[in-house]
């Protein structure tokens, strides 16, 4: 007989975040390597040969991850957005980020990314079997 109090609950985590392809471009033209190298690791540089709009789409994705953790004190460089060799994203995550997904439970973080029209759009999703820190349930 099952009993209720054995179950782990398990809730999702959504996270989204749009960014501006044309503040990326401007952050690129303005800052260069100082914006490149304090938002992306060398992989997503080089997946997505510097384009704007892959580069909007990632920032995205590294905000929509962060928003899915909760926390504060995260930074973007702290959530890596590569794709696999089929050149489906993911997301890896730095030794801190990976501490805060673990004490809420969150395992695999999914992550999908587009961009149209002057705007790049991520979703990350992700089961936690923990509250947010400072919540309840």
């Amino acid at each position: 007989m099952d009993n209720d109090d054995d179950r782990v609950s398990c809730a999702p985590r959504i996270g989204c975040d749009l960014a501006e392809i044309e503040a990326v471009r401007e952050s690129v033209a303005v800052f260069g390597e100082r914006y490149l190298g304090r938002v992306y690791s060398m992989i997503e540089r080089s997946q997505t040969s510097e384009a704007p709009e892959r580069l909007a789409a990632r920032f995205a994705g590294k905000e929509a991850v962060l928003k899915l953790l909760g926390v504060d004190g995260l930074q973007p460089r702290q959530v890596e957005i590569v794709a696999d060799a089929s050149g489906v994203p993911g997301v890896r995550l730095s030794a801190a980020a990976q501490a805060s997904a673990r004490a809420q439970g969150i395992g695999d973080i999914a992550i999908s990314l587009s961009h149209e029209g002057g705007l790049a759009l991520a979703t990350a999703v992700a089961l936690a079997t923990r509250p947010l820190p400072g919540r309840t349930g």
